[in-house]
């Protein structure tokens, strides 16, 4: 959603009435109001936007990331799907530069959290030293403009 998360419509008739139409740009929902509380009711519509703005977002990342233990389901995970992949990882800088070249996936974040041991490395089967999300770099190729 971009742009202002709700609007204010007030018409010659809403005056007369000493009211407004508040319209939510998320659900599109229009709710008219009293002129007299309406700043506690914006109040209250922006904290709710923002909530289920944050709700879709996190359901959103959690359908698309993919966790896995294994090489074979992590290359799998890649293959025409988009989103993200935990999985466990030594910590070596060569494992992760033989991840990225082999798969064009490259460690995106690092948890803060970590939760340890999780497991062998997904690239040299050593103990991991904590889980890292990786996304696969989305290549486009561009045509070189026609010679003149």
């Amino acid at each position: 959603m971009r742009g202002v998360p709700l609007r204010i419509e007030i018409g010659p008739r809403d005056v007369k009435n000493e009211q407004v139409m508040l319209v939510r740009r998320d659900t599109r929902d229009k709710s008219p109001t009293s002129m007299n509380g309406l700043a506690g009711r914006v109040g209250e519509l922006l904290e709710s936007i923002q909530q289920e703005l944050y709700d879709r977002a996190i359901t959103f990342q959690e359908d698309h990331t993919m966790k896995t233990t294994n090489r074979a389901d992590f290359d799998a995970s890649l293959k025409g799907r988009p989103g993200y992949v935990v999985a466990p990882w030594c910590g070596s800088a060569e494992c992760e530069t033989q991840i990225k070249n082999a798969t064009q996936a490259s460690i995106r974040n690092l948890p803060l959290e970590p939760t340890g041991t999780s497991g062998d490395c997904i690239q040299c089967g050593r103990p991991g030293s904590g889980r890292c999300i990786l996304r696969q770099v989305l290549l486009i190729d561009i045509d070189p403009a026609p010679p003149r």
